[in-house]
C-alpha cells in the first residue's frame, strides 16, 4: 500500500496536509455527532408519540417528572393582571405576543402557566371565573446562545425562566407549561395552539453532508498530489 502511494502521488507539502487532516478528523466529528444526535431525536418523537397516546390528565400530579406533551384538561382561574409577552412566530400580518398567563388551579391551589396562544397588542380575551381549558404539556423555551435576554421591566420574554418569572410576578409558580389547545373564531384572540407536535429531524441529511465534505476534501486532497507524466 505505501508502495503505491509513493509510486502515483507526490509528497505533500506540510501545512496542506496538517489541513487535510485537520479538517477530515472535524468533519467526521461532526457527522458522527449528528448521527448521535439522529438517534436522539428519534427516542424523543418516540417518546412524544407515547406521551401523546396516553389518558388525558384531568389534574397536575405531585410529581412533575416525564409530563413533556401529556394532554391535560384543567379548572381553574387565570391571573389576567400577571400575563406576560412572550415572543415567538408571528401570525398573520399584525404585531404582536404569545400571551403566557398564570392559572390558578382549582383543584389544589397551585399556579402553572398557560400559553393562550398569539394575539395582536392588547387585543386578547380575558374570560373571568371559573375556566376549564384543554392544552399540552411543553417543556420550557431553553436560553439558546444567541437569543437576547428577558426584559422583564418591559414585560417582554424570549424563553420561560419560572424562577425570573415568579419573582417578577410575585407569585409562587410550579414548573408547568400547559399549550392551550381548542377551536379559534375569526377576530378573536389569542390563536390558540392546534396541539400539534412538530419536531424537525434533518440531523441525518447533516450527517451525510459532513461525512460527504470529508470524502470529498480527500479526493480532492488525492487529485492535486497525484502524479502526472510531468511530474
Amino acid at each position: 500500500m505505501l508502495e503505491f502511494f509513493r509510486n502515483n502521488f507526490r509528497k505533500p507539502q506540510f501545512i496542506p496536509l496538517l489541513f487535510i487532516i485537520t479538517a477530515t478528523a472535524t468533519t467526521i466529528f461532526l457527522g458522527a455527532w449528528q448521527l448521535e444526535r439522529l438517534r436522539w431525536k428519534n427516542d424523543l418523537v418516540k417518546n412524544v408519540e407515547h406521551a401523546q397516546n396516553l389518558p388525558v390528565l384531568d389534574k397536575i400530579p405531585e410529581n412533575l417528572e416525564n409530563l413533556d406533551y401529556r394532554k391535560v384538561k384543567l379548572e381553574g382561574i387565570f391571573k389576567h393582571k400577571k400575563s406576560l409577552h412572550l415572543i415567538g412566530r408571528q401570525h398573520g400580518n399584525f404585531p404582536g405576543y404569545f400571551i403566557l398567563t398564570p392559572f390558578e388551579l382549582q383543584d389544589d391551589g397551585r399556579i402553572i402557566l398557560i400559553n393562550r396562544g398569539f394575539s395582536p397588542v392588547d387585543k386578547e380575551s380575558k374570560p373571568e371565573g371559573l375556566q376549564t381549558i384543554e392544552g399540552v404539556i411543553r417543556p420550557a423555551r431553553e436560553k439558546r446562545f444567541f437569543a437576547p435576554e428577558n426584559i422583564p421591566d418591559k414585560n417582554i420574554w424570549f424563553y420561560e425562566n419560572i424562577n425570573a418569572i415568579s419573582a417578577t410576578t410575585g407569585l409562587t409558580l410550579t414548573s408547568v407549561i400547559v399549550e392551550e389547545i381548542g377551536k379559534n373564531e375569526a377576530e378573536t384572540f389569542p390563536i390558540k395552539g392546534d396541539g400539534k407536535i412538530n419536531l424537525r429531524n434533518d440531523h441525518l441529511g447533516y450527517a451525510i453532508t459532513w461525512f460527504s465534505t470529508a470524502i470529498i476534501g480527500l479526493v480532492m486532497f488525492g487529485f492535486y498530489y497525484r502524479k502526472t507524466e510531468k511530474n
